[in-house]
């Protein structure tokens, strides 16, 4: 996203402490600005390759970025014709890359600076004189074929797993592992048309092979042992299951057929795992210490989005209270930890999610992250969390004691047809660990923007889940008082809720304070409280002289200041 007028202001007020490098990023960078026309436009290209062969990025021009104060700093730029830079940019780079170039007055300066904007691009850019170049970090380093690789299949431009090998056939492929996918599909898609054709065609139409040889996706999922370790000998799954952070109790390293690989090492994980049951009246329910379908979709994931033109193993690692899945390769270029929630699926290695995709095994795009949230969730446990690097995404998923009466909370709207959606049981289960959530805390929590945050919570109002006290920036969600007797929390509830009412006077006050007056509704708005109780308020602060009444306008009483 390009950095605003506003957001770049605030910056330049830094330099005043401290030189501009320090304030560079991956997205950012400040250069002095160059009179010599050509070697200005030789800069300028090869950094409009360097932001658009990653995540795209702002240059600004006009700035000496090694001096502290703005007066020293801001040298500016002049003789310059943004029309021309622009076009300059556009030709010497391939693919062409359109960048947006905008003025930056300084007036106590009495200069100017160029904010250039560079884009994200749609596929390995190099300067016309064939200098390609990627932003690490602070730095513009030359793009190796390895990463030229690496961005292409971030890209979607290659996808190893569609790769044929035409020296392999049919008997390179597994008899048993062949019976194992028709046994999934069986269980997943028993009405599948697939189960209906010949072995050829039934392999065909899965993706396993193409005019009678095995894609490497077909390879990893039914392929010989050998085949597999001569083929893709950067597969690898490591199952650990750890007695602590630094030593292990048993381990199994697996170079093997993925189908194989995902029911093996779920073996191994149920063998370790324990089940707790939760009654509710003539209902019984069991809770996994890890529910299947979480570590299922966590390990196929892991799998479905490794890369595999580079080394390193896809791990498991199974502690008694959480479970660590790590994966080499980073997060497809967009997504992050911060917004994985509400991104559709861009697998690194696409063949072989469409192959999954038809036997069953993975739901349909961005449904399988947010399904592990969800029974994460709705097993009285906290939600999985992302970590991840350019390198590596690791996923934590958490076995804490369950949650008994937020489980029975849940199955008993289930059993009544009012189902609790993801992103309520999301805010549902913050505010069982912190109490009270502000708006802005809650769009970062739901990766949602605020206007849409706001919807969910005021609807959750409606549902009876919710409460909101305060004004304005200082408005805050919490468990309402119903909700709090059914998850066993009256008591907390009750404390907390007679510290508010204790600043009800105090609040209206600041409200009339900041807006001049205040309406009955207005006080049910702001604390959440019914006409009757707002009548009192306002009375009593009447008497103690605080507040006087104005006068009736649109059936309501308005009162101000006294």
């Amino acid at each position: 996203m390009p950095y605003s007028k506003e957001t770049i202001k605030n910056l330049l007020e830094t330099i005043e402490t401290k030189p501009a490098r320090e304030l560079e990023s991956e997205v950012l960078e400040f250069k002095e600005w160059i009179t010599d026309s050509r070697r200005l436009y030789k800069m300028l290209a090869e950094y409009a390759v360097c932001f658009a062969n990653n995540k795209g990025g702002t240059l600004i021009l006009g700035i000496k970025d090694n001096v502290k104060t703005k007066e020293k700093a801001l040298t500016g730029c002049w003789g310059y014709n943004i029309s021309e830079i622009k076009s300059r940019i556009y030709e010497s780079t391939d693919p062409r890359i359109l960048v947006d170039v905008e003025e930056f007055p300084v007036p106590e300066l009495n200069t100017v600076l160029l904010i250039v904007h560079i884009p994200s691009g749609v596929g390995v850019h190099t300067t016309t004189d064939g200098t390609a170049k990627i932003r690490i970090g602070k730095e513009c380093k030359p793009m190796t074929g390895t990463m030229r690789q690496r961005r292409m299949v971030e890209l979607g431009l290659i996808d190893v797993t569609a790769e044929l090998r035409p020296e392999l056939t049919l008997s390179d492929l597994s008899k048993i592992e062949i019976e194992r996918l028709k046994s999934i599909i069986k269980t997943k898609k028993p009405d599948s048309t697939l189960l209906k054709l010949k072995e050829k065609e039934f392999l065909e139409q899965t993706g396993i092979i193409k005019n009678g040889h095995p894609t490497i996706a077909g390879i990893l999922l039914i392929g010989k042992d050998e085949i597999i370790q001569e083929h893709i000998p950067a597969h690898e799954v490591i199952y650990l299951y750890m007695k602590n952070d630094i030593e292990y109790e048993f381990r199994r390293d697996y170079r093997k057929a993925l189908l194989y690989v995902l029911d093996d090492i779920s073996r191994n994980i149920e063998a370790r795992g324990r089940l707790t049951t939760v009654k509710m009246g003539l209902f019984h329910f069991e809770i996994k210490d890890f529910p299947e379908f979480t570590y299922r979709e966590a390990i196929l994931n892991a799998l479905l989005h490794r890369d595999y033109s580079q080394t390193g193993a896809v791990f498991i690692k199974h502690y008694p209270d959480r479970m660590e899945i790590s994966n080499p390769g980073g997060f497809i270029a967009g997504i992050t930890p911060k917004n994985i929630l509400r991104q559709d699926s861009r697998p690194r290695n696409k063949h072989l999610a469409e192959i999954l995709r038809k036997i069953g095994l993975i739901e349909k795009a961005g449904m399988g992250v947010k399904r592990m949230f969800y029974t994460q969730l709705a097993s009285g446990k906290t939600e999985p969390s992302f970590q991840a690097d350019e390198h590596n995404v690791r996923l934590i998923i958490r076995n804490g004691a369950i949650d008994e009466p937020f489980i029975k909370f849940i199955k008993e709207n289930e059993q009544k047809g009012r189902e609790i959606g993801l992103d309520e049981l999301i805010i549902l289960s913050v505010l069982r660990r912190q109490r009270e959530i502000a708006i802005t805390s809650a769009a970062e929590t739901l990766q949602l923007d605020i206007h849409r945050t706001r919807e969910i919570l005021n609807q959750m109002i409606k549902r009876g889940f919710l409460e909101k006290s305060g004004v304005k920036k200082g408005l805050i969600y919490r468990l309402s008082g119903n909700l709090c007797k059914k998850l066993g929390e009256s008591l907390s509830y009750i404390r907390e809720k007679g510290i508010d009412e204790i600043r009800y006077p105090e609040l209206i006050l600041q409200y009339v304070k900041e807006y001049g007056e205040i309406t009955n509704r207005q006080v049910r708005e702001l604390l959440g409280v019914d006409k009757f109780k707002a009548s009192r308020l306002l009375r009593k602060l009447v008497e103690d002289k605080k507040l006087k009444r104005k006068g009736y306008y649109a059936g309501d009483y308005k009162y101000v200041l006294h």
